[in-house]
Formats: C-alpha cells, structure tokens, sequence
C-alpha cells in the first residue's frame, strides 16, 4: 500500500470497504477488480464526492449474465 499516495477520502475507503464486505465474507472468497471498482464507485458517489478517481469514471456497463 505504501507505493500508493495516501489521504483522508483513501483510507477512510479502504476501512469502510474492510468492514462492510471482506469482514463478512466466508473464509474463502474471490472478488473481481470491476467489482471492487463498482463498489469504491458506489462509496464515492454516496458521500457526494464528485471527482472520481479515473479508474472509477470509465467502468463498463454491467452486464446481466445467467448461471
């Protein structure tokens, strides 16, 4: 992590994010970099922080896909 520039908006992200999903995922799990991306978006956009990191503002579209 320390390769990467750190602030405020940063870690409080990556605590919420440690909280509110890969604290309760079972012992074993896989998660996507688009699903991360969605998610970090998604936090973003609910604490009204209009400038997105760019890797935010460009995700493709979801894609509706039955298992």
């Amino acid at each position: 992590m320390s390769e990467w520039p750190q602030d405020d908006t940063l870690v409080t992200l990556r605590e919420d994010f440690c909280i509110d999903f890969v604290s309760q995922s079972c012992g074993e799990w896989r998660l996507g970099r688009a699903a991360v991306l969605r998610r970090a978006r998604g936090w973003y956009l609910q604490r009204g922080i209009a400038e997105l990191p760019a890797a935010l503002r460009e995700l493709p579209p979801l894609v509706d896909i039955d298992v």
